[in-house]
């Protein structure tokens, strides 16, 4: 298994993997090419790949205190079966590296992540957030 950072030869594969978030929100914007293309120029966006397949990807972004989990997916055939948790991992060392304290992420309600997120030793906080009246929960773990 290999956790790299995205490359521009790499936009086609995060787009197809992130499409599986794809919800019908007017502007959803974590799967159009140009915000993905954006994020990878970056150097945001984060990939898992066995034997030459993507797993998944991850972006991460830095903010004045704290790295935010923008955008985590597993495809579905590979879930269940640690990548996610390796995903954390690495975001978590990322932050400590990078020399941050504090990891967030976000997640709209549909995507069913609270137990995923609350297992891997992250807390809810109380203020939810909300995207074109679309509600969303926001985790927190320290590094």
């Amino acid at each position: 298994m290999t956790l790299r950072k995205a490359e521009l030869k790499d936009k086609q594969e995060v787009l197809d993997t992130v499409n599986l978030l794809s919800l019908p929100i007017p502007g959803f914007v974590w799967n159009k090419e140009e915000f993905v293309e954006e994020q990878i120029r970056k150097g945001e966006y984060f990939l898992q790949e066995e034997n030459g397949v993507v797993i998944g990807v991850m972006s991460l972004r830095k903010r004045t205190h704290k790295v935010n989990i923008e955008t985590l997916v597993v495809k579905t055939e590979f879930q269940s079966k640690g990548y996610g948790t390796k995903f954390i991992d690495f975001a978590c060392q990322y932050a400590k590296e990078h020399g941050f304290t504090i990891l967030h992420a976000y997640s709209f309600n549909e995507y069913n992540m609270v137990d995923f997120y609350l297992k891997r030793g992250f807390t809810m906080l109380d203020q939810s957030g909300s995207y074109h009246n679309h509600p969303y929960y926001c985790f927190e773990k320290k590094v």
